[in-house]
């Protein structure tokens, strides 16, 4: 996974003033070492086996933060909760229409930057491709392929 290791991550955490915590670093390294883009309450299924006092509104309200200073990525195309990723380079997603999960696509598609045109008033800040279809285990499911 390419996201930012232990030392990144507390040096971000404190270049935004924010406290290094054991549970903190534990949600964040749940989100590191998955390629499978979680969601908050399985990231708290698995930090609070480490942290049993731990809550769901903090591990929500820790990833938010994360996301907001750039730790992390929200992947919330299609799924109807937020899922989570610690790559923060460009990278697009293949998201399974059956059962919702969601995958890199950087192997299989090119370029990962999108080049727009300078549009006026308007600064982009992420980018985020989504491609939308079924995976390989759902693929026999569906009636479409």
């Amino acid at each position: 996974m390419e996201g930012k290791n232990d030392k990144d991550f507390i040096a971000t955490l404190r270049d935004h003033g924010l406290q290094v915590t054991y549970q903190r670093l534990a949600i964040y390294q749940a989100l590191y070492y998955t390629k499978n883009h979680p969601s908050a309450e399985v990231i708290y299924q698995q930090v609070r086996k480490r942290f049993p006092m731990i809550s769901l509104g903090t591990v929500y309200k820790t990833l938010e933060k994360f996301f907001e200073v750039g730790l992390i990525q929200k992947v919330s195309p299609i799924t109807e909760v937020a899922r989570y990723d610690a790559v923060t380079h460009p990278h697009h997603h293949m998201v399974c229409l059956e059962c919702q999960s969601i995958q890199d696509a950087g192997e299989y598609v090119g370029d990962q930057r999108i080049t727009l045109p300078a549009i006026e008033g308007f600064h982009v800040v992420r980018q985020q491709v989504v491609l939308q279809g079924y995976c390989k285990g759902c693929k026999g499911n569906n009636g479409d392929n």
